[in-house]
C-alpha cells in the first residue's frame, strides 16, 4: 500500500497530516454513508407503511431509538453535504480523477495531465474545512 502525499506547492491547503488523512478517510467512507442514508429511508418508508407506532417515554432520556436514528441521519447528511460541496469546488474534468485516486487508490499515471493533484490537495482542504476540521 502506497503513503499518501499532501502537494505542498499550495501552502494555504497543506493540512496538518492528521487532519489530512481523516479527510481522506470521509471521502472514501462516503459511498457507505450514501448507502446507510438509502437504508434509513427505505426502513423509515416500511415503518410507517406497516403503521408501526412507537410508544412515547414519559422520562424524556433522549435515548429513543428514532431520536437515535434521527441524529445518525443528520451527522451522515452533513458529512455527505460537506463532501459534496467541496467537489463542486473542483473543475468537472479532474472530479472523477480525484475521486478514483482517492477511493480506489489509483496512483494517476494514466491521468491526462498533473494538475489534479493540485485540485486534489484543495479538494480534502475544502472537505476538512466543510466537516469543521480546521
Amino acid at each position: 500500500m502506497s503513503r499518501e502525499w499532501q502537494q505542498t506547492k499550495m501552502t494555504r491547503y497543506v493540512l496538518p497530516d492528521a487532519v489530512y488523512y481523516q479527510s481522506l478517510w470521509a471521502v472514501r467512507d462516503l459511498q457507505r454513508m450514501e448507502l446507510r442514508i438509502r437504508e434509513m429511508d427505505r426502513e423509515g418508508t416500511s415503518a410507517r407503511a406497516s403503521g408501526i407506532v412507537r410508544e412515547k417515554r414519559a422520562d424524556y432520556t433522549g435515548d429513543s431509538q428514532v431520536e437515535k436514528q434521527a441524529l445518525e441521519r443528520a451527522i451522515l447528511e452533513e458529512r455527505v453535504s460537506g463532501i459534496k460541496k467541496a467537489l463542486l469546488n473542483v473543475p468537472a474534468c479532474y472530479r472523477s480523477f480525484i475521486l478514483s485516486n482517492i477511493i480506489m487508490k489509483d496512483n494517476g499515471s494514466a491521468f491526462p495531465d498533473k494538475l489534479w493533484r493540485l485540485w486534489k490537495q484543495r479538494f480534502l482542504y475544502d472537505v476538512a474545512h466543510n466537516l469543521s476540521m480546521i
